[in-house]
């Protein structure tokens, strides 16, 4: 294998063909006769053999549905492309490729090259105007296949004929290309650069530069088969660069293609490129939103009981007789017909309207029920009333509507008086609580502390199966109003993560037993629900806690570690048997250590040696790999704390990751009703030995951050920003970006910039990557909290390295705060 430098961008000559005005004009004015009539979405559309959304090897304005991802594989020509793509935003595409040009630099001389895509969409398409995309491929990256455009794309005939025309710069202006209109007076904008030997920076000088800019177009028909799409386009890339050595000659620049779709998440394609090669692609999509099993296999949370009604005669004698009278059909006496002497309407806080009607001296005590309804049509939208005899006697209350009904149960209940004569017995006390551990240990949640009183219990919480704490949250209130006394009327409910109280829910019973089975129950119990901050607890004075302790635990799990774009093997594999195991003494307080072994693989076959010039903090991590097996992963005594409210403290002693062992501490602010917390770590750490043992490396260093976390609220868009010293000592920041979807799914990125220079750090220029996690309940039939989470790193190098945790505290708490419960609150009664 070889590296050398690339070749200047060289003459390339090929057969002439009509440039696409034609095209243009189709896209930019479409057929009359379909205007007025708002064309039916088209089925997803397919990607190109770059793994973006297109044609062939063109992008077309296309976009795919909201959230999807896809890998695609690709090759024509000695070029393989393999990409992952994603759906960002509705209107933002991205992705990053992975490409194996063989021969590219002579033969034996394989290029293998890292580049990032993007595109967005500005226009939606419209009965009578295109979708309208911007796009910038290969914008961070070597810039082997840079190059900007503008594309247009309009659908005819129920969307199965989709006609696409742009313009572009770079790769996308050669062979029929015209004068760049940017470029004048020899400007800036006339100059290209030549792509970049270690990549990594976005060259914005090159944007839209050049002397040339060029046209692309072409066409797909959906055919009545099926799955199956015909494609045709011109391409204006001359592909100069990959015709020297490597020997690849276009002819002419058409293409043409058949792709078929066997299954809604495959699709597979075959194409005539340029007049001398033949292509393939295959595309792997799934979407966060679309599980791969739509089906919840989980069993249904045992039915709310509800507490035996108290009699109202006893518990609202106030209110006389209680009766509904829906408003559905009109009433059957008139207002001035009723006798009624005298109306007084309060109107509560949250809307309510309730009367009170006063009947003469001269009339019975029967209820006058149909005269409510005559009450309603003279004042307007009365929900409940009560009628009172001249003599002040109640006689009766009538509820109009269900705001009505809600309300008037609510007054009953406020006069009820269950027995509280339980509350004295111990014994009695014990096995309530001994119930409940019973009905939460059915769905999985732990029992960690109680507090009961004789009209209020507070329980403590571990969720170990659900992975929606809202859905933890009601299948504990459920159980509580199975096996609670009927006087405990307000269940508090605090999740409990890594012996951290992170969040208080309080809920009403009697909210429980009024909305259970509506179907707007859940929004109901939220919007009577109070969240706030759990405060922080002493242990021993909470039931139950402190005989849980000290608590071991085990496991044996499987592990795969990738190691991506070695030049020797572009990815590399491990599955590993890794042991993993503690105690923990007190809450908060343990020691917990984990131990890997190979089971197969390669990654001990990596040779690539470091050339860095920095303090090798990662770049030697062939050397741990190959002499660390078996290794420990970590060996660590923690204690975690909450220190106030909304604050959380952390600190951590012992061999605290593969590489580096030592001192971490952390302290974290974040309230649960903010969307935005601070945290600040600081540690001391010395490097380990490569057979992750106990022994340690000469150096050592002093690294910390301060943290910036922010949920925005807009598409479930989160951000980070950490300042700080990074383990080779460097300083600088790193911003973090994530998409994080309600069922657990997250897609991110990440880019650190330091005081490194780009020609210090080496291949990449900076360290940057993506970040994606899937939830094992996203493809299975039951719940679990376990997920599948990894880093892509296009290249790994020593600077803006920072150390690995196990136990951050922002990800023990992220999805705690009023805002993820509310979001998540629509399984409260799953």
């Amino acid at each position: 294998m070889g590296r050398g430098r690339l070749h200047p961008l060289g003459a390339f000559h090929s057969t002439s063909v009509t440039c696409l005005a034609t095209v243009l004009a189709l896209v930019t004015f479409p057929d009359r006769e379909a205007r007025g009539e708002e064309p039916e979405p088209p089925p997803r559309p397919t990607h190109n053999i770059n793994g973006m959304t297109g044609l062939i090897d063109l992008p077309s304005a296309d976009m795919q549905p909201d959230a999807q991802l896809s890998f695609t594989s690709g090759y024509f020509g000695g070029f393989l492309r393999n990409t992952l793509s994603a759906q960002i935003f509705p209107g933002v595409e991205a992705a990053f490729r992975y490409s194996i040009l063989d021969d590219f630099f002579g033969p034996g001389e394989t290029l293998y090259d890292r580049s990032f895509d993007v595109k967005f969409r500005f226009i939606r398409e419209g009965p009578e105007w295109p979708s309208v995309v911007l796009g910038f491929q290969d914008f961070l990256g070597t810039g082997i296949y840079s190059g900007e455009y503008f594309a247009g794309t309009k659908h005819f005939f129920d969307g199965d004929l989709a006609i696409t025309g742009g313009i572009g710069w770079g790769r996308f202006a050669g062979t029929n290309s015209v004068g760049n209109p940017l470029c004048f007076n020899d400007n800036t904008f006339c100059t290209r650069a030549g792509p970049a030997d270690t990549g990594g920076t976005v060259n914005f000088g090159d944007f839209f530069s050049g002397k040339d800019m060029g046209f692309f177009g072409g066409l797909s028909w959906r055919t009545p088969i099926d799955g199956l799409v015909l494609k045709a386009e011109y391409s204006d890339d001359e592909y100069t660069r990959e015709g020297g050595p490597a020997g690849f000659e276009p002819n002419i620049p058409l293409n043409f293609g058949a792709e078929y779709r066997p299954l809604e998440n495959i699709g597979v394609g075959a194409y005539y490129m340029y007049g001398s090669e033949f292509g393939v692609r295959v595309t792997i999509s799934v979407n966060p939103f679309e599980p791969l099993l739509d089906f919840d296999d989980e069993p249904a949370g045992r039915p709310i009981q509800p507490r035996p009604a108290p009699d109202p005669a006893v518990a609202a004698p106030q209110l006389g007789d209680l009766r509904n009278v829906m408003t559905g059909s009109p009433a059957m006496v008139r207002y001035e017909d009723s006798g009624i002497e005298s109306v007084e309407v309060d109107t509560g806080p949250n809307g309510l309207r309730w009367a009170t009607a006063t009947l003469p001296s001269a009339a019975d005590y029967v209820c006058p029920d149909q005269a409510a309804k005559a009450i309603d049509a003279e004042y307007g939208l009365i929900d409940a009333v009560t009628f009172r005899h001249a003599d002040g006697t109640p006689i009766c209350t009538v509820a109009l509507r269900q705001a009505g009904q809600e309300a008037v149960r609510a007054e009953v209940r406020k006069g009820a008086d269950y027995p509280t004569d339980w509350f004295d017995d111990e014994a009695g006390r014990q096995e309530i609580v001994e119930q409940l551990v019973v009905a939460l240990d059915a769905d999985r949640i732990g029992l960690f502390g109680i507090e009961l009183k004789a009209r209020e219990v507070s329980v403590y919480i571990e969720n170990q199966k659900f992975r929606a704490t809202p859905r933890a949250v009601g299948r504990t209130a459920r159980a509580l109003a199975a096996v609670m006394p009927p006087s405990v009327e307000l269940f508090e409910i605090i999740p409990v993560e890594n012996s951290l109280p992170v969040v208080s829910v309080m809920i009403k019973r009697s909210s429980l037993e009024d909305y259970v089975g509506r179907p707007d129950a859940a929004r109901s119990v939220w919007l009577s629900a109070s969240v706030q901050d759990a405060e922080p607890r002493h242990w021993r004075d909470v039931g139950r806690t402190m005989d849980l302790f000290p608590r071991p635990y085990w496991s044996l799990e499987p592990a795969v570690r990738v190691n991506y774009f070695d030049p020797d093997s572009p990815v590399r594999a491990d599955l590993d048997g890794v042991v993993s195991g503690g105690i923990e003494f007190l809450p908060g307080l343990s020691v917990n250590g984990s131990v890997a072994k190979r089971i197969v693989g390669n990654l001990d076959q990596i040779e690539l040696v470091s050339d860095s010039v920095l303090p090798r903090v990662r770049s030697d991590n062939a050397l741990y790999l190959r002499e660390g097996d078996p290794g420990i992963q970590r060996f660590t005594g923690d204690y975690l704390r909450k220190l106030d409210d909304d604050i959380y403290g952390r600190l951590s002693v012992g061999l605290l990751e593969g590489m580096f062992g030592g001192v971490s501490g952390e302290v974290l602010w974040q309230p649960v009703e903010q969307s935005w917390g601070l945290g600040l770590e600081m540690n001391w750490v010395k490097q380990r030995d490569f057979n992750q043992l106990f022994g340690f490396r000469d150096y050592d260093v002093f690294t910390g951050h301060a943290s910036l976390y922010w949920d925005t609220g807009w598409y479930g868009v989160s951000t980070q920003v950490d300042v700080g010293r990074y383990l080779a000592g460097d300083w600088g920041g790193t911003l973090t970006v994530k998409r994080r979807f309600p069922n657990g799914w997250e897609l991110g990125a990440f880019a650190t910039f330091t005081d490194v220079p780009f020609s210090e750090f080496g291949e990449g220029s900076f360290d940057k990557g993506l970040i994606l996690t899937i939830p094992l309940n996203w493809t299975l039939p039951f719940e679990t909290r376990s997920t599948i989470s990894t880093i892509v790193r296009p290249v790994t190098r020593d600077g803006g390295q920072r150390l690995i945790v196990s136990n951050r505290l922002y990800p023990i708490v992220q999805d705690m705060g009023r805002a993820e419960l509310r979001d998540g609150w629509q399984g409260f009664f799953k």
